[in-house]
């Protein structure tokens, strides 16, 4: 035993006398050292990715996003995009707000048209696919700007007038995206949407009348207009549904039939085409 110790002491000794031995173990402490910082700014990227996306949400305004968040943000945005993590988490808690959803209406071959909620959890399935859908409802209102601008403001603040112009190129640009998906699932048919606000009850008005979370009178239909004037966009400009499925002014008025949202600030009366949006959100 004592001979078999005192060799491998030997062994050792005569490795660290040599001069490639020891380069070796040097050169393989450098490559873990160098392993550790790689793994170690990976997981910094990783963990900046996944704060920023939200934070950048916390400080995005009217005039758009912070500056300061928006510089940091630029490197790992198309990282976040990918691993599906550039959102706001701010609609979840404490105080959620209204969700938005979009409704569709599907003319069939035969001429009738069926509606569709998005996002829908009973079509959506699994869960993420519902919540994908879910924030592309939330997207499309999120961009939302109103027709115009007044011609007023290209002489007031041009600046403001052409900011206007491109947020609401944006909006119609994915909204049509959307319409022209639609359209390939309904095999080149028509389709049209129109966005709906789905509000939450305060604890007062659930008290004095409890109704279900998916009740008809929780939904507002969100109209295409002009932001100074009381009437609607035109035709082509505004989110059109033909009736059922909205019981507006007009309809009250006995010009329902026209179904189209010419009092758009009705609610959905009869639930046509309403789910439950799944969430308290």
């Amino acid at each position: 035993m004592s001979k078999r110790h005192s060799g491998s002491a030997r062994d050792r000794k005569n490795d660290s006398d040599n001069p490639a031995v020891e380069s070796g173990i040097d050169a393989l402490g450098f490559q873990n050292s160098r392993l550790k910082w790689i793994i170690s700014g990976l997981i910094l990227f990783h963990l900046f990715a996944v704060v920023l996306p939200p934070l950048a949400f916390q400080t995005t305004n009217a005039s758009g996003r912070s500056p300061l968040v928006g510089n940091l943000l630029r490197p790992f945005e198309g990282y976040a995009q990918f691993m599906h993590m550039d959102r706001g988490y701010a609609f979840f808690a404490p105080d959620p707000g209204p969700s938005r959803l979009i409704q569709a209406a599907r003319t069939a071959a035969d001429g009738s048209v069926t509606e569709q909620m998005y996002p829908d959890r009973d079509d959506q399935w699994p869960r993420l696919l519902y919540h994908r859908h879910f924030m592309l409802s939330e997207y499309l209102s999120q961009i939302y700007w109103p027709p115009g601008p007044p011609v007023d403001l290209f002489e007031i603040d041009p600046v403001e007038a052409q900011r206007w112009q491109q947020g609401r190129g944006l909006y119609e640009y994915v909204r049509q995206s959307m319409i022209d998906h639609l359209k390939t699932e309904n095999e080149g048919r028509e389709v049209a949407i129109r966005r709906l606000e789905h509000v939450l009850m305060t604890r007062e008005d659930f008290l004095a009348e409890p109704i279900p979370l998916d009740d008809p009178r929780l939904y507002n239909v969100l109209v295409d207009q002009p932001l100074f004037s009381d009437a609607i966009a035109p035709a082509e400009d505004t989110e059109i549904i033909p009736s059922p499925g909205v019981q507006n002014n007009a309809a009250a008025a006995g010009d329902d039939a026209a179904g189209d949202g010419k009092a758009g600030d009705g609610n959905v009366s009869d639930g046509a085409g309403v789910g439950d949006d799944g969430e308290s959100n």
